[in-house]
């Protein structure tokens, strides 16, 4: 059995630039046992997973080595890195033999998942066979109470394995590995399309993904990677993760991720959220066996990060008790302190920027063109709303260097040492000013988190939230159709 660690995909870019300093990597303490736990996927507000834990709650049963099968738990975030104590998940579907790698539709209401064949047979008859009992996907489907095993994959086979499903964001794609025969050695990665309500003949990836290693554990990303493990490919030792895409319409050679994704033990099992912080993976340690692993970016943690907003430092002036002048030479005029001046009792002005201003209200004799007398003067002074501020192009094309800077950031609660970047598609950075090319086209949120420089508490109860403050703005990014 084999276990990995948890991460963020894209922030692939930001580690061969960073390195560690920009990631957090932590085990899944409320999840993990002695016992292996491994297949994380993303349901609702947590993760399903795969264990071969005993269990109380669903039916006790060991394999010829003696070890409990594999069966389904559910658990829901606390917090940003804490877990709920995990729950059977599905029991109602569990048979005797395996159910591991889940896979949901985007309601959550279809999941296929690993299981293998004859699952359903007692155990007194499954016990009098000696033979491999092999691998299959099947289907199951949420009637608003219970999980129901609705079908069984068409290209399921009893005499080869077919398992590790992963499904598309829009449910038109579905990624497995089997050893049907036809591959290139080992379990190979397919793809199979739903048309017209059916599943397409599986495509076998090609040479250039598959080798005579296995590829295993595939993740598909809403971006178009699609990720894997692999003792192919130069793996760095055991299981790598590997991620591919297909460009000009073929498939790149696999790309190795680098430390702390992979090491010299199996790493498999990797998940990214759809908004690409979050990531989760499985690492096989020698003591613990299978365990599941957290990867955030080392963006600070925020109570909020709201909009930016832009200031136009526009105010209204009215002076009660003025008199009537309209049947003299003599009018009233505001004089803003910034060169601009109104003739009348009640003015709005909007000053270009923040100061202090000296704002007078002065009688003129028309006739000279002179103060008659001045009625009365104000000091005002401008300050800009705290908050940090990102200054940055709103529209940029494709693979454009943008440049942007946290330079009017407002913040007087506390003195602002660090800068963090979060560029909404992955990568993060540091620092007052800072570049970034964005790789694809959509709406993105960059997130300036300002801090005081200090350490990141380990338990989220800790953080003292009064020396922190964050703010996002949107970027569009589109394809530049000029050449």
């Amino acid at each position: 059995m084999i276990k990995k660690i948890a991460l963020i995909l894209l922030l692939f870019i930001s580690l061969c630039s960073f390195g560690q300093k920009y990631i957090k990597v932590v085990p899944l303490r409320e999840v993990n046992t002695d016992y292996d736990e491994m297949a994380p996927a993303f349901y609702e507000d947590g993760i399903i997973f795969s264990s071969n834990r005993k269990s109380n709650i669903i039916k006790v049963a060991t394999d010829f080595n003696n070890n409990y099968y594999y069966k389904l738990y559910s658990t829901k975030k606390k917090s940003t890195r804490k877990f709920e104590n995990p729950k059977p998940f599905a029991t109602e579907i569990a048979g005797n033999l395996n159910e591991a790698s889940a896979t949901f539709s985007d309601d959550f209401k279809v999941m296929y998942i690993t299981r293998n064949f004859r699952s359903d047979e007692s155990l007194s008859q499954l016990q009098k066979s000696d033979e491999v009992i092999k691998f299959g996907i099947f289907q199951a489907t949420f009637t608003g109470k219970d999980w129901i095993l609705s079908c069984e994959f068409p290209f399921n086979d009893e005499s080869y394995r077919v398992r590790f499903p992963t499904l598309s964001f829009d449910g038109k794609k579905l990624f497995f590995c089997s050893d049907m025969p036809g591959g290139y050695g080992g379990d190979d990665l397919y793809l199979t399309e739903l048309i017209n309500g059916r599943w397409s003949n599986p495509m076998n990836l090609g040479p250039t993904v598959n080798t005579a290693e296995n590829e295993v554990w595939p993740f598909y990303h809403q971006v178009g990677r699609l990720y894997f493990s692999s003792r192919g490919h130069g793996s760095q030792g055991g299981l790598d993760i590997f991620y591919t895409e297909i460009m000009d319409g073929e498939w790149i050679k696999p790309v190795n991720l680098p430390s702390p994704f992979n090491s010299f033990r199996d790493e498999f099992g990797y998940i990214l959220s759809p908004t690409m912080d979050t990531g989760y993976f499985v690492r096989n340690n020698r003591i613990s066996g299978d365990d599941i692993y957290i990867v955030t970016n080392a963006f600070p943690l925020f109570k909020e990060c709201p909009p930016q907003f832009d200031e136009s430092f526009c105010y209204e002036f009215e002076e009660e008790g003025s008199l009537d002048l309209d049947t003299t030479s003599l009018k009233y005029e505001w004089d803003f302190g910034d060169g601009q001046k109104v003739r009348s009792t009640y003015a709005k002005h909007c000053f270009s920027k923040p100061g202090f201003y000296m704002v007078s209200l002065n009688v003129i004799d028309t006739l000279t063109q002179e103060v008659y007398f001045s009625e009365a003067s104000y000091d005002l002074l401008i300050e800009p709303s705290e908050q940090p501020y990102i200054t940055a192009p709103d529209t940029v094309n494709v693979n454009e260097k943008v440049k942007l800077d946290a330079k009017l950031s407002e913040i007087r609660k506390f003195e602002a040492k660090e800068y963090f970047w979060d560029f909404g598609d992955g990568n993060i950075n540091m620092g007052e000013e800072t570049e970034h090319v964005y790789d694809r086209a959509g709406t993105f949120y960059i997130r300036l988190g300002i801090t005081t420089g200090e350490d990141e508490p380990e338990n989220e109860e800790d953080i003292d939230f009064s020396k922190r403050a964050c703010s996002q703005k949107q970027i569009i990014v589109i394809k530049n159709t000029i050449r």
